[in-house]
């Protein structure tokens, strides 16, 4: 009885099995085991399949083409064109947005600084021994210089440098602080805003300042409320040092 399927003739198993004979009668017909005549069923069943898939495998894929016409082409590209821009002013303006935060942020924190340096500015600008020059620089071309410059000790000695830069920045607080009180003086919400100004005046300003804790005594208010009114007061002072332009003021 043979029992190498690769001697056995598939085929004939084939056909046997599509006249409808049963495995065990083809089995004896070929002189083999029932489990060779199922094994070689099998085989010859998977055979095309196996050829077809090696005939893919060898066969190159031929190269399809998509004929378009002008009207077409002119079509795509506008599309592209329109949708590039699109994403590119997206881009953009994600990037002013963030510029504009981040300019606002530096303004908030230089008018921190220049708020708790007045007293220091004020006195170096009183008794320097340089004499002070003219200049044709602004307080507000002062203050841009400051915005490229993120060391709080260089920017604070870019300003001492020149006894006239001191006095200029000094004056500028000053009136600000003065333009301050005048809007608190007519706001529609005059004693808030008042108090907000003195909160203010109080921790940097005053000749002797004063604390959180002695400012919330003072004005009888919590400490919470204390640096509240600091954080408005402060964004409408940076208002007016730097420019309103780029700051959220309410």
């Amino acid at each position: 009885m043979k029992t190498d399927n690769k001697n056995i003739d598939a085929g004939k198993a084939a056909a046997l099995r599509s006249a409808g004979w049963r495995t065990e009668r083809i089995a004896a017909e070929m002189g083999i085991t029932p489990e060779a005549v199922e094994e070689a069923l099998r085989a010859h069943a998977e055979k095309p399949a196996r050829e077809q898939n090696r005939k893919d495998e060898e066969e190159p894929a031929h190269p399809r083409f998509v004929c378009l016409s002008a009207a077409e082409l002119r079509e795509i590209y506008e599309k592209a064109a329109t949708v590039g821009a699109r994403e590119a002013l997206k881009t953009f303006e994600q990037e002013r947005k963030k510029e504009h935060s981040r300019r606002t942020d530096r303004r908030l924190r230089n008018t921190k600084l220049l708020l708790r340096n007045y007293h220091m500015l004020k006195e170096h600008a009183e008794n320097s021994v340089f004499g002070r020059t003219q200049m044709n620089e602004s307080a507000l071309d002062i203050l841009e210089s400051m915005m490229s410059l993120y060391n709080d000790e260089v920017i604070i000695q870019s300003i001492k440098n020149s006894a006239t830069r001191t006095a200029i920045i000094v004056s500028h607080i000053e009136t600000m602080f003065g333009l301050y009180y005048s809007y608190c003086e007519r706001s529609n919400s005059r004693g808030l805003d008042l108090r907000r100004y003195h909160v203010v005046w109080d921790m940097y300003m005053a000749e002797e300042p004063l604390s959180a804790k002695e400012i919330a005594e003072k004005h009888n208010i919590s400490k919470d409320s204390v640096y509240s009114d600091l954080r408005v007061g402060i964004e409408r002072l940076t208002a007016l040092i730097f420019g309103v332009d780029g700051l959220h003021v309410h």
